[in-house]
C-alpha cells in the first residue's frame, strides 16, 4: 500500500512538471517569435527610412518627407522595445527552465521505476523528495509565463487546461511499463 501511495504523489507531480515543462518551451518560443517578428518590422522601416532619406535630398515634397519622418519614428519605436525588452534573453530564461524541468521530469520517471520494481521504499521516498526540493527551487525561479503559452502547451499535450490530471493523462506522458498501478505488491 505505501508503494501505491507513493506513487500516486510521484505521478501527480510527475504530471505536473510536464505540464510546467510544455509551459515554460512554449513560452519561450513565443519570446524568439516575437523578438523575429520586433527585428524583421526594424530591419524593413530602416531601410525605407534611408531609402526615403535619399529620395528627399532630390526631390523636395512634403508629403515625402513626412512619410520619411513617420516611418523613421516607426523605426524608432521598435528600437525602443527592443531596447526595453530583452526578448533574446527572456526566451532564453524560460528554455533554461524548461531544459532544467526536463532533467527532473526523466528523474521522477526513474522513481517511477524503482517504484514498479519495488525497490526499498524508504530509499525511493528520500530521493523522490530530494527531487521535488529541486522542483521546487526550479518553480520558485521559474520566469513568468502567458496564458497564451498555457494554451499552445495545453494544446500540444491535448490537456484539458485542468491542474488535475486523470489516471490516463498521466499515463500519456509515461512509458507503458510504467504506466497504472503497481502490481505484485
Amino acid at each position: 500500500m505505501k508503494y501505491q501511495i507513493l506513487l500516486d504523489e510521484v505521478r501527480q507531480n510527475f504530471a505536473s512538471v510536464v505540464w510546467t515543462h510544455k509551459i515554460q518551451e512554449k513560452q519561450a518560443d513565443l519570446y524568439e517569435w516575437q523578438y523575429k517578428c520586433v527585428m524583421t518590422i526594424n530591419i524593413v522601416l530602416a531601410s525605407i527610412t534611408s531609402a526615403g532619406i535619399l529620395t528627399v535630398i532630390f526631390n523636395d515634397g512634403f508629403a515625402l518627407r513626412l512619410f520619411s519622418a513617420l516611418v523613421s519614428l516607426g523605426s524608432l519605436g521598435t528600437t525602443a522595445v527592443l531596447g526595453s525588452f530583452d526578448l533574446k534573453a527572456m526566451s532564453e530564461r524560460n528554455k533554461n527552465t524548461a531544459n532544467r524541468l526536463v532533467i527532473l521530469r526523466n528523474q521522477l520517471i526513474h522513481v517511477i521505476e524503482k517504484l514498479h520494481g519495488e525497490g526499498d521504499i524508504e530509499e525511493i521516498n528520500q530521493e523522490y523528495e530530494n527531487i521535488m526540493s529541486e522542483v521546487h527551487r526550479v518553480y520558485a525561479d521559474a520566469p513568468s509565463t502567458t496564458s497564451k503559452a498555457e494554451r499552445k502547451a495545453s494544446k500540444a499535450l491535448k490537456d484539458n487546461n485542468e491542474y488535475t490530471y486523470t489516471q490516463e493523462e498521466i499515463d500519456r506522458f509515461l512509458p507503458p511499463s510504467l504506466r497504472g498501478e503497481i502490481h505484485n505488491v
